[in-house]
């Protein structure tokens, strides 16, 4: 199933507003950062730091129910001020 991730902060600044991957329904976070790590392997780190959101609500479960509709999002850390 392609699910499309919306992208924030560095990680939209490397690979653009959003990338489309396929993944199964039922998927771990890990394996979803994963699977955008394959785009950029320098984004290691900032991936395994990074929140994932899912309907515009972080999520703390590891396996995700996914659907084509479900608006993805992957979240860096930010600081600034």
């Amino acid at each position: 199933m392609k699910v499309t991730i919306k992208l924030f902060a560095f990680l939209g600044e490397r690979l653009g507003p959003a990338v489309e991957i396929d993944v199964p329904k039922s998927v771990t976070q890990a394996a979803l950062k994963d699977a955008v790590l394959e785009l950029d392997p320098a984004l290691e780190a900032t991936l395994a730091n990074s929140r994932v959101a899912v309907d515009q609500e972080f999520i703390n479960e590891d396996v995700l129910q996914l659907s084509e509709a479900s608006e993805v999002a992957l979240i860096p850390p930010v600081s600034g001020g």
